[in-house]
């Protein structure tokens, strides 16, 4: 059954359950008001504006007051501005539109080969989340919904999206076929770089397996790191043999086979407000996990606590306070004279441009 099928379903047995009992008259109220409730909390934000969108009158598209129009296609929202259609159209992602069918397989083989028991990998990324029931998890490039299940699982509300409509629908089949409840999932085709979501709309973000591939890393990373409230987890991984074993046979047999394992982990995208953060590796070395907490603006220093030692000074005034420098001799007088009189150089230098300026 589609899914806009079975939301149909859901929300015509809580009419009739709301009615039960009731006037005629209140209970068509009630009814009235439910529907058109339903008919707008959605769920889902204009990637361009950030507005919530509601579902037009044919239920065909997810619409923002501004007038933009996403179409939702056998009941899966695709909210792609235009860059996000070229991308998903592009040869970038020509590989997982052609072979959506046989990505499954290709996931099975590379546990196999790498030793490894896949749901207790999984098991062991959701642990990285750090889930609370009831948390609002948005799953950037969820593929064929392999870890969604595990979101699932732990009692959170789950958004997951990818780019590629053909692994969503694929998805989609996967959860129904294992009989999953997706009462609290929402499926929808979205390009990383311009998420549908307001500020802070989550309570964790998590993606595998694709970061390596992204047009602008830096960018995508920042993206979904901002639709995390703080306080929240950001957990993100992909193919990157460790460095310590990137000259082992292991290692050169991965890199031999699939040249996406030569990626080291890009902690340099990370976003400066990134908190309590950490890499680790998984399937034996060959993955690496980003993991960090958002919080906000740089971290933050005590300017003014002087320094003890010959040097002295603070961090403000060795850092704010700089000078023109001077010769190599003149600069170790100083050094001696501040010596002779057991107090710092800041602290001797201070008081003689005092003494020159007074």
């Amino acid at each position: 059954m589609a899914m806009r099928s079975r939301h149909r379903a859901t929300f015509l047995l809580s009419m009739e359950r709301a009615g039960r009992g009731c006037r005629p008259d209140h209970a068509t109220r009630i009814l009235a008001e439910q529907k058109d409730q339903f008919m707008k909390e959605t769920g889902f934000f204009c990637p361009r504006t950030h507005e919530p969108l509601v579902i037009s009158a044919d239920g065909r598209f997810l619409e923002s007051p501004a007038g933009d129009r996403y179409p939702v296609i056998d009941g899966i929202p695709s909210l792609l501005l235009a860059a996000g259609q070229d991308e998903a159209r592009g040869d970038r992602n020509k590989y997982y539109r052609e072979r959506a069918a046989e990505y499954d397989a290709g996931n099975d083989v590379m546990f196999r080969m790498l030793l490894c028991e896949e749901e207790q990998t999984r098991e062991q990324l959701t642990d990285f989340l750090e889930i609370a029931r009831g948390d609002r998890i948005l799953e950037v490039g969820c593929g064929t919904c392999r870890d969604t299940r595990h979101f699932l699982k732990r009692g959170a509300q789950v958004y997951a999206g990818d780019i590629n409509r053909e692994m969503v629908h694929i998805g989609r089949d996967r959860l129904e076929t294992a009989e999953v409840d997706t009462s609290a999932l929402k499926l929808f085709v979205a390009d990383a770089g311009k998420l549908p979501f307001p500020d802070g709309f989550f309570d964790r973000a998590f993606h595998f397996g694709g970061l390596n591939l992204f047009p602008d890393i830096r960018a995508s990373v920042a993206e979904i790191a901002r639709v995390v409230k703080p306080g929240g987890r950001v957990v993100l991984g992909d193919e990157g043999v460790g460095a310590w074993l990137g000259e082992t046979e292991f290692g050169k047999i991965l890199k031999n086979s699939n040249p996406l394992f030569h990626h080291q982990a890009p902690l340099d995208k990370i976003p400066t407000h990134a908190r309590n953060v950490s890499c680790h590796w998984i399937l034996n070395g060959s993955f690496y996990v980003m993991v960090f907490d958002v919080g906000t603006g740089e971290p933050q220093l005590d300017l003014d606590i002087e320094f003890p030692g010959w040097r002295g000074g603070s961090h403000r005034k060795r850092y704010f306070g700089r000078l023109e420098g001077v010769s190599p001799e003149l600069r170790d007088q100083a050094v001696k004279a501040a010596a002779a009189e057991g107090i710092s150089v800041v602290s001797w230098l201070e008081r003689a441009l005092r003494r020159a300026l007074d």
